[in-house]
């Protein structure tokens, strides 16, 4: 359109010299009929430059709310890491101070400057958004039970620290990019529900919390919900909490305990070891073949308490005796002693004639 202009006052450019050779009462005519034309010129060029700054503040102002989203965003994920961290400390503070060893004032009101000392946000992260926007972050707690570590559900708000006005009003065409920039996260107070603190993914009172005033129409809001810490809900390492299992649970790999072991039923080992045989793990505990119990130590599975049992040998019956029954090792089913056991004679029974034979019993040693 500017290119159209410029070909129009070109034109009438060389209008204006051909007629200004003109002369007579119908040249001055023809010269009011330019001066005319000059002046639409004028007004068209006047209108397409005000067209072109409103187009471009337009512009800039889409930007700049997308920014702020974005900006937003950041605070909202440094909120979740901080739930995320010291959730449990968050559910059963009955102090403001609660978390003041870690270097928060206030457990239910994190600054940004808190959440850079802590490594939550980045040592460069902007104090004030673009727009020059204050925010500030509220933690949320509800639940019957609250506080305490184990019922209490918490959640996060973070706000604009003014309203998003123009003119005294709600900047409706900047709030839309700025829900456009938050991606689902956003929220406001609008001025047709200023009872309500609402976006798509949550929705709360306002005032949300007793102790807070009513956020004015226009504030900006994102949360972090209950539902985006549900994994909260599971063990994880270092977890304070008593699951309190009621059934059976499984374990692929090793469990570890720093604590003593209490069964209140049996233990049940299934890895079976030999008895002089090479071992690693020093103190480790595994079942030898006939049943015993063998312990790792000093670099070799060896018996634990000693025991070898024992059997009697009949020089006529051999590991039985005169009436049929076995006088084999119970440990072994055979008249000899387990590996790593050694064989001692404790009982003779002497010449006997036919058809008792000589009897000698023997005990096993470690």
């Amino acid at each position: 359109m500017f290119v159209v202009s410029q070909a129009f006052a070109a034109r009438v450019a060389r209008g204006t010299r051909a007629r200004s050779t003109s002369r007579g009462p119908a040249g001055s005519c023809q010269r009011g009929y330019v001066l005319l034309e000059l002046m639409l010129a004028a007004a068209l060029a006047v209108l397409l430059a005000v067209w072109g700054a409103h187009a471009l503040a337009l512009a800039l102002d889409a930007a700049a709310a997308r920014s702020l989203a974005g900006w937003m965003l950041t605070v909202r994920q440094a909120a979740q890491a901080y739930i995320e961290r010291y959730d449990r400390e968050l559910a059963g503070a009955a102090d403001p101070q609660a978390l003041a060893g870690r270097g928060y004032v206030d457990w239910s009101a994190p600054s940004l400057a808190e959440l850079r000392a802590d490594g939550l946000l980045s040592r460069g992260f902007p104090e004030l958004g673009p727009l020059g926007m204050p925010v500030s972050l509220r933690i949320l707690r509800s639940g019957a039970a609250c506080p305490d570590a184990g019922d209490c559900r918490i959640e996060a708000l973070v706000y604009s620290g003014r309203p998003l006005l123009r003119r005294g009003a709600v900047d409706e065409h900047m709030l839309a990019h700025w829900l456009l920039g938050a991606q689902g996260w956003g929220g406001a107070v609008q001025a047709r529900n200023a009872a309500q603190i609402l976006g798509p993914a949550f929705g709360y009172d306002n005032p949300p919390a007793a102790d807070m005033p009513a956020l004015p129409a226009g504030t900006l809001a994102m949360a972090v919900t209950a539902a985006n810490l549900a994994h909260l809900a599971y063990l994880r390492v270092g977890d304070a909490r008593d699951p309190d299992f009621q059934g059976r649970a499984s374990v692929a790999g090793n469990l570890e305990t720093r604590g003593s072991l209490k069964v209140r039923d049996y233990v049940t080992i299934e890895a079976q070891e030999n008895a002089g045989a090479v071992c690693a793990q020093t103190g480790a505990v595994a079942r030898e073949y006939y049943g015993g119990l063998l312990m790792c130590r000093s670099g070799s599975w060896r018996r634990i308490g000693g025991a070898g049992g024992g059997f009697s040998i009949n020089s006529l019956y051999g590991c039985r005796n005169s009436s049929g029954a076995s006088t084999a090792n119970p440990l072994t089913d055979a008249c000899s002693c387990p590996n790593g056991f050694t064989v001692v004679q404790i009982s003779d029974s002497g010449n006997q004639p036919a058809p008792d034979g000589r009897t000698t019993g023997y005990l096993c040693i470690e």
